[in-house]
């Protein structure tokens, strides 16, 4: 079985890249490529029409957010590539869930690996993007061991010990992380669900702390969520 691929751009250059790429992997087959968003959605709208679209965001008469924002709603199911030459774009973008972000000029071997791996598993990669001293980085969420918030800054600690700095706050890291079974045990920790290990009560600051796999770090837990952790648990396992 074949993906089904769609491409939308406004330069004649990429629409021709994707095309050789795709020519090439037999598992792929590209069924439309334009520069006209009114195509794109027409096919959208034909169930089962395509499986993968990509999508250029700053396109003259088009906005590739606006375009995901129309996909995500009539088929849902449909994963979504982006392409820019900005990467500054990436943080907005990943609110739609994209299966990757390709900068431009597009590196050709990682648009086929990302090709490939969206046939072989159907899963889309688990990441979230964050801003790390003035630069984009992507985290896969299946690394992160904790989320701490000290002082101004937020810190990703990593399952290989390694720690990301960033300047996003708990809220915005809690809502991107959602859908992906972490709990904000305490106003300044966000840990995943499946990293904990114990629950534990301490008698002397009548509160809880969380112990996780592999992790010396103790995380405190308000006594408010004690209940509410130990319900989202039992849902989860």
């Amino acid at each position: 079985m074949y993906l089904k691929i769609a491409v939308i751009d406004d330069e004649e250059m990429i629409l021709e890249q994707v095309g050789e790429i795709t020519e090439k992997l037999p598992e792929t087959k590209l069924v439309l490529s334009t520069t006209d968003v009114t195509d794109l959605f027409s096919l959208v709208d034909k169930k089962g029409a395509v499986d993968v679209v990509m999508l250029d965001i700053n396109m003259p008469v088009a906005n590739g957010f606006d375009i995901a924002q129309y996909i995500k709603e009539k088929a849902p199911s449909i994963k979504i590539i982006f392409m820019s030459a900005n990467p500054d774009f990436a943080l907005q973008g990943y609110k739609y869930y994209p299966e990757d972000f390709l900068t431009k000029p597009i590196n050709l071997v990682r648009f086929k690996q990302t090709l490939e791996r969206i046939h072989s598993t159907g899963v889309r990669m688990k990441k979230i993007g964050v801003k790390e001293q003035g630069r984009f980085r992507l985290v896969d969420t299946s690394l992160i061991l904790y989320i701490e918030r000290k002082g101004k800054k937020t810190l990703i600690h990593l399952d290989d010990q390694s720690v990301i700095v960033c300047s996003e706050s708990l809220n915005r890291l809690e809502d991107m992380l959602k859908d992906d079974m972490f709990y904000r045990t305490h106003q300044s920790y966000l840990v995943p669900i499946d990293k904990i290990e114990s629950i534990e009560q301490d008698t002397f600051m009548k509160s809880y702390n969380v112990r996780l796999k592999n992790c010396p770090t103790i995380i405190n837990l308000s006594r408010h969520k004690y209940s509410q952790l130990k319900l989202f648990m039992a849902s989860y396992f």
